[in-house]
């Protein structure tokens, strides 16, 4: 059931705030505190209105996290950035092995390519998806990225046994 307010002459709906009370909240909340403009760090304290007085940048009050946690999704991504860049690189080496010594390169260089260039493919999905990626548990996060980290070890135990099983 959504719920229509009225409030000089403007409407919301439902939890909304109405436009006129996030401008009063927010010269309230300025009133008695030094707060940086986000754009150009003025000091915004006594506001009369919701605009910076340096640099003409409309505000609002918000909530926002003092600090996003990263951590987990840079461990995520690493090794598919690692083995993406690193799959491209050698097949543009085994291209120019072909064309100048004629020899393409044993199966598990190409099984390997492959797995490099999904891997690289799969970390530029999860930095498309990161603020999803960021909502979830930091457990949750951590057990992704340890994941992520035991299927490149694996892939990268199974490239040095498949090698060693065709030389």
């Amino acid at each position: 059931m959504t719920h229509t307010i009225q409030d000089q002459g403007e409407q919301c709906c439902g939890d909304q705030v109405p436009p006129a009370d996030e401008t009063r909240l927010l010269l309230e909340f300025l009133q008695e505190r030094d707060a940086a403009c986000p754009v150009c760090g003025y000091n915004l304290r006594n506001l009369t209105r919701p605009v910076c007085p340096e640099c003409r940048q409309e505000l609002a009050l918000t909530v926002g996290a003092r600090r996003i946690r990263f951590e987990w999704l840079i461990v995520a991504i690493a090794p598919g950035v690692f083995s993406g860049i690193t799959a491209g690189s050698l097949l543009g080496l085994s291209f120019l092995a072909r064309m100048f010594d004629g020899v393409w390169p044993s199966w598990p260089f190409w099984a390997l390519d492959v797995f490099g260039l999904a891997s690289g493919a799969s970390a530029i999905l999860l930095f498309v998806f990161r603020y999803r990626f960021i909502r979830q548990r930091q457990s949750v996060q951590r057990r992704w990225a340890l994941g992520i980290w035991a299927v490149h070890l694996l892939a990268f135990a199974a490239l040095v046994m498949g090698i060693s099983l065709t030389a």
